[in-house]
């Protein structure tokens, strides 16, 4: 996985939680934990939509993650200003790669991925290693749990990785080339493509 360069790194960061308030709301709509949920977060941001879920749906732990340390930092520091008096003790920021997740298969019942996908190459339109990046979410993820991504390169690839993996589509959204998507996986061994029609909703 390749780390930002410095320009998308500050504009990460400049961002106010504008984005991460649609995407929560949308995502709560369909999205949910059973009690006492792990949730991994794969490229945190500045860290606003980990506090929004932290927030909103009250996991029992919610690890934030990013592969640049410096990265990590800055989310600190933006989460600090949200929680002046320390994190909450179920939130968590740890340094990460999506190629090789540091954590043991079936240890969550959530991950999220928000436009990080297409950073797994140095070409951001380059489909190479974003089987393998599936692939290590799939094995930290447990069955029946969900998957909720956003990306706006090789959308139509992405999804099919998933459904021939049996993956559920339990809803998508589409705005221009921007796709956001909530994913189950299946409580069973992956044996067929799953049929199952997204609930499409209005965009973003």
């Amino acid at each position: 996985m390749t780390e930002m360069n410095a320009i998308s790194r500050f504009f990460v960061n400049l961002r106010t939680g504008r984005a991460s308030r649609r995407r929560f709301q949308w995502l709560s709509r369909s999205l949910r934990l059973p009690p006492h949920a792990s949730c991994l977060e794969i490229g945190c941001g500045n860290g606003d939509f980990a506090a929004r879920l932290v927030d909103g749906l009250a996991p029992e732990r919610y690890l934030a993650t990013d592969l640049d340390p410096r990265q990590i930092e800055a989310a600190r520091r933006h989460l600090s200003r949200l929680y002046p008096h320390g994190l909450p003790t179920a939130l968590d920021l740890q340094t990460a790669d999506m190629l090789a997740l540091p954590f043991p298969g079936d240890s969550f019942d959530a991950v999220f991925a928000f436009n990080v996908l297409h950073h797994t190459s140095a070409e951001h339109g380059d489909f190479t290693n974003v089987p393998r990046a599936l692939a290590e979410v799939d094995r930290v993820l447990r069955p029946r749990g969900n998957f909720a991504y956003q990306d706006f390169l090789n959308t139509e690839k992405i999804r099919a990785w998933l459904t021939g993996r049996a993956y559920t589509i339990a809803a998508m959204e589409r705005r221009w080339r921007r796709e956001i998507v909530l994913a189950v996986k299946s409580a069973t061994t992956p044996g067929s493509v799953s049929d199952a029609k997204p609930s499409e909703t209005r965009a973003l």
